[in-house]
């Protein structure tokens, strides 16, 4: 019987079936994903070491490799290592190391190792390599078996030889033990020309298996460089981008840069691990004061606006024209141009329009509003202004339309607003709809970094008369303010808006049917009852669908929002008081159903069983009618405003509203997981799910109230519309009542 199996160095498999020569079996996608896996390191040769030294390879690989536990990775992973020695052994005209690598360690156990795994005594192991029993003396076992004395000093030998044999030494066991020290042997000596230590610029299918290279580089990581670029630039949770790579591979890649910082000359920084929320405005600025940027593009709160004319006018400068303009018995003479008046002192003329030009406060408007240095803190006491009154989406909005325009004023355009023209309009309407490939990031960019820019793509028809629209009402507010002299965004035309009709049909038609909202509520009803998880995922799915709110009035519904009426022979009706679009407030009206669920999901989560005590409770009022789950309470330093306030130990409140982002994510991950279930149960279900966004529920319950009876005005004030029209586009029957008309007129 042969004692070692041989693996050939192509990767044909082994007629021996013994685990360890499945073990390098596995394979990636293609060959020639393999192919570009070129780099040896150290951790691969310990990791083939301990293969030869048949340890278990899953351990194995979750010492040295990046692929961690995985076992299947691990075995593709050796067969890889194997290819690789043997073929430097070729290239080294080492055929002796190449023919003992191609070997795999012999498959020996003791009777000891045998007894431990609880297997049988067979014939494999009945010669023992050592004496399993300790042997007792002559008169020990002649006491024991012949206390009689019947048996003769020689016939007493026999039996004594019989029962302790001497033991023989195992020429199978030490033959695969000079194997084993000749492999290793070889393997150090290969170790020595192969090894390589990485480099940032080296490609990270050199490195990492086949399969998570093809992971990175989907998110845009090729070189090692960029894996730190992307941990640095977007903090712990990078790994999001990266599909299929959850927190602990990612934990395990961040270990493995740390092994390896000698070599790659980088570390991350701790700062970049630590989440965001945590960060202190010093470590946001000593991250930015560490960034290089692009052309000087930055956001609104780091960037720095330049001094166009490169000597910015002195303090002397700008009060003399402040006494000048204000002044009207002094001297003045209009300049030559048509502009604003000017004195002549010294032989030089001090022109309102070239000191417009140099960014001057003053350039024209001695009674301006406001105290503003320059552009960019003027725009800043626009967007504190404006900001009253308005919600933060909105305001949010503003700033990054003004941003935008600000850093392409700045490293685009090169001139102040009190100097823009129409041209100059013009050229930035075009500049939205095709911003170069370095003005543009991955949405969710952390601001304080090098990697955030304006734009996460360019924009479309839409979004650039939106862009417009915003800064012709921030020019008209500084015009108002008399810190701009005109308006050019008055002269520039937008882009059409979408017809509005075609616009609204096209959303409005993502809606779940009555059979696709069935089949999803069937698949989480089970499930809620003993999933806290899926029981929040359920009750956010039945409020949304059920009251039409919007994502973030849904994320911001509270207890103390509840409103509860008790009117003569109907009982108690009861109503959510919602701040929507404009910071308009309404009251959707719930329906009873709705009402006993929020009972018993707050119940649930043990606020009480009675929902009217809970709505008087003044405790109870910020409770969020869809909390978090225990395992997403987690220290998050300072509250900010929607995220709830911590308590005494800084801890979050499990009843704290969960953000829009959140809750976003809580509903795709209800459709998703549900289309995945009902892929071969319901596959028009399954294929709706999908595809699926939260704003879904909100057109289901438009169009299901209409289709069953609702009135369209009552829809209209419940879902807070500020024109009918845009509720009519739900009036699906009146389509079909129209489109069956026209078939009895003209034929179907």
């Amino acid at each position: 019987m042969t004692d070692v199996a041989y693996v050939e160095s192509r990767g044909t498999p082994s007629p021996d079936t013994t685990p360890e020569n499945r073990a390098v079996r596995g394979r990636a996608r293609t060959r020639a994903e393999w192919a570009r896996r070129e780099h040896l390191g150290i951790d691969h040769f310990a990791f083939f070491s301990g293969y030869l030294e048949r340890l278990p390879l899953d351990k194995l690989a979750d010492q040295y490799l990046e692929t961690g536990l995985d076992l299947r990775m691990a075995r593709s992973t050796l067969v890889w290592i194997q290819e690789r020695l043997i073929a430097g052994a070729r290239r080294a005209q080492n055929y002796s190391a190449a023919r003992l690598l191609a070997i795999a360690p012999a498959q020996q156990a003791s009777t000891e190792e045998a007894a431990a795994n609880g297997a049988p005594p067979t014939a494999e192991f009945r010669r023992p390599s050592v004496v399993a029993l300790t042997r007792p003396s002559l008169e020990e076992f002649a006491e024991a078996h012949d206390p009689d004395g019947f048996y003769s000093q020689r016939e007493l030998l026999a039996l004594f030889a019989e029962h302790y044999p001497e033991a023989r030494p195992d020429r199978r066991a030490k033959r695969n033990e000079r194997l084993r020290r000749r492999q290793v042997a070889a393997l150090r000596a290969l170790q020595a020309l192969l090894a390589v230590e990485p480099a940032q610029h080296h490609h990270c299918a050199g490195w990492f298996h086949p399969a998570l290279a093809r992971r990175l580089e989907h998110a845009g990581v090729v070189q090692l460089a960029d894996l730190f670029d992307i941990i640095t630039q977007r903090g712990p949770r990078w790994y999001t981008k990266v599909r299929s790579l959850g927190e602990i591979g990612a934990k395990r890649l961040q270990q493995w840069l740390a092994d390896h910082a000698d070599s790659l000359g980088r570390t991350l920084p701790a700062i970049a691990l630590t989440p965001r929320r945590q960060l202190s405005g010093e470590a946001k600025r000593a991250i930015r004061g560490l960034s290089v940027h692009v052309d000087g593009v930055a956001p609104l709160e780091w960037l720095i606006w330049p001094d166009f004319e490169g000597t910015p006018a002195s303090a002397r400068d700008r009060r003399i024209f402040r006494r000048q303009c204000r002044s009207p018995e002094r001297g003045r003479v209009r300049g030559r141009d048509g502009g604003r008046p000017v004195r002549q002192r010294g032989g030089q003329w001090y022109r309102a329009r070239d000191r417009a030009a140099r960014g001057d406060v003053a350039a024209f408007a001695p009674n301006r509003q406001i105290r503003a240095g320059n552009d960019l803190a003027a725009v800043k006491v626009w967007l504190a202004a404006v900001a009253a009154g308005r919600a933060p989406g909105t305001v949010q909005s503003y700033r990054q339309h003004a941003e935008r325009f600000l850093n392409w004023l700045a490293s685009v355009c090169r001139r102040p607003l009190a100097a823009l023209t129409v041209e100059d309009v013009t050229a930035y309407r075009a500049f939205l709809a095709a911003p170069p490939a370095h003005w543009i990031a991955p949405r969710g960019t952390a601001r304080f970094t090098a990697a955030w820019r304006p734009f996460s793509k360019p924009l479309d028809e839409a979004s650039v008369r939106l862009s417009m629209t915003v800064l012709q009402g921030m020019c008209g507010w500084l015009v108002k303010s008399q810190y701009l002299r005109f308006n050019p965004f008055e002269l520039v035309a937008k882009p059409r808006a979408v017809d509005a009709a075609a616009f609204g049909t096209m959303h409005v038609e993502h809606a779940l049917t009555d059979a696709v909202w069935d089949a999803l509520e069937a698949y989480w009803r089970p499930r809620a009852i003993h999933d806290a998880s899926a029981e929040r995922t359920l009750f956010v799915l039945q409020l949304g669908r059920t009251t039409g709110l919007r994502l973030a009035e849904l994320a911001r519904a509270t207890v103390g929002d509840l409103r509860c009426t008790m009117l003569a022979n109907t009982g108690p009706l009861w109503s959510l008081s919602v701040v929507g679009k404009g910071s308009k407030r309404r009251d959707v009206e719930l329906a009873g159903s709705l009402v006993r669920r929020i009972e018993t999901h707050l119940a649930g989560r043990s606020l009480g069983t009675d929902l009217r005590q809970m709505v008087t409770n003044p405790d109870l009022a910020c409770v969020a009618l869809i909390g978090r789950l225990p395992e997403e309470v987690r220290q998050d330093g300072p509250s900010k405003p929607g995220r709830g306030a911590p308590d005494a130990n800084g801890e979050i409140s499990q009843h704290a509203p969960l953000t829009p982002a959140a809750l976003r994510r809580v509903i795709q991950r209800g459709y998703r997981t549900a289309a995945q279930a009902l892929a071969t149960a319901s596959p028009e279900a399954a294929a709706s799910l999908a595809v699926a966004t939260p704003h879904w529920l909100r057109h289901t319950f438009g169009t299901h109230a209409l289709e069953h009876g609702a009135a369209l005005e009552v829809v209209q004030k419940l879902m807070g519309h500020a024109s009918i029209a845009t509720t009519s586009k739900y009036l699906r029957p009146e389509k079909r009542r129209r489109a069956a008309d026209m078939d009895k007129v003209f034929g179907s």
